[in-house]
This record gives C-alpha cells, structure tokens and sequence, in this order.
C-alpha cells in the first residue's frame, strides 16, 4: 500500500516539475525498457548485463517497495555515475530543495524529483 502524497505548485513562470513516470521515460527506459521490465539497453556503450525487472522490486523485498535502498542507489547515480558511468546524466534528479516522503512506514528525505521516481516506481510494482 503506497502512502504517498505529493504536491506541486508552479511559481513564477517556472516550469512545472516533470512527473515521475516522465523522468522514468527520461532517465530510466532506455535500460529498464518503457514498462520497467529490464527490456531495454540495446546498443547502450558500457552496459554489460541485462538490466533488471524494476516491477519486481517490491516482490524480491517481501513484498515492500525498498523505497530507502533505490533512493540511495538511484542518488549515487544521479550525483557521479561512480556505479554505471551511464547514468551519470540523471541531473533530472538533482535539486536543492527536499522534502520528505513516506513509503509503507519508512520515511525519506529527498528531492522533489527523486519522490515522483520513487512513486512511480512504487506505482509499477507486481502485484
């Protein structure tokens, strides 16, 4: 059960923040494939395995959504690429502002961005 509420509100003239399943599309699918299921990354330079099925996530984890553990996976990526140099440009991500989310009882702090990510992830999760 996904306890998550997010609220954007666009101020002067700015862009409207992007949503979490744009900054999937953005950032994710080229590897992990437009639904998620580690179909993609054909011809992506330096990627060496198969990339995994992220609507399993919650299924390997007991049937909890590891929001804490891709947060601080997906955070490590988006800052210095150091894990998978691809993954560098996920600047998408990035922002000085925080806010703080909860998931299933865990609660977070992290950048608006990185909340609609991890909520549309949490969105495509097997049932």
């Amino acid at each position: 059960m996904m306890i998550v509420t997010l609220t954007v509100v666009s101020a002067c003239g700015r862009d409207q923040p992007k949503t979490g399943a744009a900054l999937f599309a953005d950032n994710c699918a080229v590897c992990h494939g437009a639904d998620g299921r580690g179909g993609g990354g054909a011809g992506v330079e330096g990627l060496s395995k198969t990339p995994p099925d992220l609507t399993q996530l919650a299924v390997q984890n007991g049937g909890v959504f590891p929001a804490r553990a891709i947060s601080i996976s997906l955070e490590s990526y988006a800052v210095d690429g150091h894990r998978v140099p691809r993954l560098a440009g996920m600047a998408d991500l990035q922002s000085d502002e925080t806010q703080r989310v909860r998931f299933d009882g865990d609660r977070l702090r992290t950048t608006p961005p990185m909340a609609a990510l991890l909520v549309y992830l949490d969105q495509i999760q097997a049932q």
